[in-house]
C-alpha cells in the first residue's frame, strides 16, 4: 500500500480507513502464545487469517498425534512390529508440522503485516471503485 494512495484520500475516507483497520489489527504477542501452546493444531494460523494453512496444520497435527498414539500402543501391546508403520507415519506428520512451526517462529510478524496490508489495500480499493 503506497503513501501516494493514502494521500489521495479525503479526511473522511482516512477516518473510515483507520476505523476499518482497527478491526484488522492482530496482536503479535497473542499469535506467539497461540503458536506456543496450540501450534500443532494450527490455531495461530486461524488467528492470523490463513485458514488453508490452519486446516493443514490441524489435519497433520491430529493425524500425527493419533497415529503416534495408536501405533505406539499397538507396538507395545503386541511386543513387536505391528504398529511401528503407523507410529512412524505419525512421527513424520509431526516432524513436518515441526518444520512449519519453526518457520512460523521467525515469520509471524511478517505474516501479520502482510494480512494487514492486504486488508488495507482492499479497503482503499473500495473507496476508489
Amino acid at each position: 500500500m503506497s503513501i501516494q494512495e493514502k494521500q489521495n484520500l479525503t479526511e473522511k475516507q482516512l477516518s473510515i480507513l483507520n476505523s476499518e483497520m482497527e478491526k484488522h489489527k492482530k496482536s503479535t504477542g497473542l499469535a506467539y502464545v497461540l503458536w506456543f501452546f496450540f501450534g500443532t493444531l494450527g490455531i495461530h494460523k486461524f488467528y492470523i487469517g490463513n485458514t488453508k494453512w490452519g486446516v493443514a496444520y490441524l489435519a497433520l497435527g491430529i493425524i500425527g498425534w493419533v497415529s503416534m498414539l495408536t501405533g505406539g500402543t499397538a507396538a507395545l501391546a503386541e511386543g513387536g512390529q505391528s504398529g511401528v508403520g503407523v507410529g512412524t507415519f505419525g512421527l513424520l506428520c509431526l516432524i513436518l508440522v515441526g518444520i512449519f512451526l519453526l518457520v512460523d517462529l521467525f515469520t509471524i510478524p511478517k505474516q501479520l503485516r502482510k494480512v494487514y496490508e492486504v486488508a488495507e489495500a482492499k479497503t482503499i480499493k473500495g473507496f476508489t471503485a
